[in-house]
This record gives structure tokens, sequence and C-alpha cells, in this order.
């Protein structure tokens, strides 16, 4: 049963608004046919100006929708573990005994 108030379709544009509200191709195409006779190709008119800014929107709704929906990554929590650290630093160890090299043939080399 529907409980919606009918809409009072007295004008061309009235009946190309009301078919292009519908969704269902079948129902469409009831709502051409319960068009009054003379007003049929100003209605069909009406709609096929019109159906594909109704297309477009309603794709854009679509897309507005799923955007709404997708969510950024979650944010890192203080109990996680941390990330992977690429330390490519070498030990300070390592670094003074090369240098400890270089000096040795420097000092060595000059006397």
């Amino acid at each position: 049963m529907n409980t919606q108030n009918p809409i009072k379709l007295r004008r061309p544009r009235d009946y190309a608004a009301a078919i292009l509200a519908e969704s269902s191709r079948e129902r469409r195409k009831q709502l051409l046919e319960r068009c009054p006779a003379e007003w049929r190709d100003q209605v069909r008119e009406h709609v096929e100006a019109n159906f594909d800014r109704v297309r477009a929107y309603r794709q854009h709704r679509e897309e507005r929708c799923k955007a709404a929906h997708q969510r950024p990554e979650a944010a890192r929590r203080r109990t996680d573990p941390p990330a992977a650290i690429i330390d490519n630093r070498s030990e300070p160890e390592v670094g003074n005994r090369h240098l400890a090299a270089l000096r040795a043939k420097c000092s060595g080399g000059a006397q």
C-alpha cells in the first residue's frame, strides 16, 4: 500500500518530472501512457532533454555515497609494535677503526 500523497500531474512538466523521478522502466512507461495524448510529445521532449542530467546526478550521488563509506587507514596505537626502523648507519667502533687506520697511514707515510 502506498502511503504517500498522490502527485497531482497538471502540466507536461509535472509528468516529465514524475517520469524522471521513477527508477523502473515499466513505471516510466505507465506514466507516459497515463499522460494525455496532446501532451505526450512535449513530455517526451522534456524527459529526453533532462534524462542525461538526471543520470549524471544519480551517478554523482552514488560516487559520493561510496566515498563517504571509504575510511582512511587507522592511525597506529601506542600498544602496536614499532614500525621497522631501517638503520643504515655504521657502528661507531667500525668507523673509529677505519679512521685510526687512515691516520696511521698518513702519519706513518710522512715520516
